[in-house]
């Protein structure tokens, strides 16, 4: 048995391990991260479009898909294969059959459903013995995956981690939309909390050091005990620079990494895939 999470579960944590502590596994989309904590042996994180992930698909009997609206970005445009076997929680209803079809689907509340589907669960669950090993194998092959497409950039990822091992806390983990972020900022590092990931979810760039400041401000006035850290572009930096003067001004605790590749990476991308290769205003 498999969940994927979504940004609707979030407040559903205590409800999911119960699920866990039975002997299921837990994916998420980006907005799920951290509903169980990542460096579980469950959990196999946001590494949901992955190869060795996709193949794990095949072997699940049933697909739990809690608050997620199974965007395309999410599933490879939908190309993605899941279980055959799909049921959906949402409090919306329109996201019956939404995307993908599914064999059940419940509107309810994702807390209250999860509670009421372990109450009928208890001691009446029967786990594959090799279930935890599999997973936990998939989700080293699809780490590993994605490393092998960083560089040297896996050593920036791979000292992060081990600084938020080492706290023992987390960082709270703000995003603006850069490659580095669609790379593998989205995913790679681990989180343990559901609100630690803070992105710009429409989209757009720039919004990422604002964000930062005001995740920093809200840890410090709630003595939150954890670090902010702000990932962006170069050119995403570049549309707000004045936010450094808040910054200053409030005293935020932020540390802002900055990837400079010296041009607006993502619209270049987009210029060779749809343009061929005619460039215009994305060099800095």
């Amino acid at each position: 048995p498999l969940l994927w999470l979504g940004g609707g579960a979030r407040h559903a944590g205590a409800a999911v391990q119960r699920l866990v502590d039975m002997g299921w596994a837990v994916v998420s989309s980006v907005q799920g991260r951290g509903i169980l904590a990542e460096q579980h042996p469950m959990s196999l994180g946001a590494f949901n479009v992955q190869k060795p992930v996709e193949a794990l698909y095949a072997s699940v009997d049933a697909m739990l898909v809690v608050g997620s609206r199974l965007r395309s970005n999410e599933t490879l445009n939908y190309k993605l294969q899941l279980p055959a076997n799909r049921y959906r929680i949402d409090a919306n209803s329109l996201a019956d059959q939404r995307a993908y079809s599914s064999d059940y689907f419940v509107q309810a509340d994702a807390d209250l459903a999860l509670h009421a589907l372990a109450d009928r669960l208890q001691a009446r669950m029967h786990i594959d013995p090799n279930w935890a090993r599999d997973v936990g194998q998939a989700r080293l092959a699809a780490e590993a995956l994605v490393d092998a497409s960083l560089g040297p950039y896996v050593a920036l990822k791979d000292s992060l981690n081990r600084v938020v091992a080492q706290t023992g806390r987390g960082v709270w983990w703000v995003r603006d939309i850069t490659l580095s972020n669609s790379m593998w900022g989205n995913r790679s590092l681990w989180l343990n909390h559901p609100r630690a990931g803070v992105h710009a979810l429409g989209g757009g760039i720039g919004q990422g050091l604002a964000m930062g400041i005001g995740a920093s401000l809200a840890a410090q006035a709630h003595q939150l005990g954890r670090k902010t850290v702000a990932l962006v572009g170069d050119g995403g930096f570049m549309l707000n620079p004045g936010e450094l003067a808040c910054a200053q001004q409030e005293k935020a605790q932020i540390v802002v990494l900055v990837m400079n590749d010296q041009r607006y990476g993502v619209i270049q991308n987009i210029q060779d895939a749809m343009y061929g290769g005619r460039r215009c205003y994305v060099d800095l």
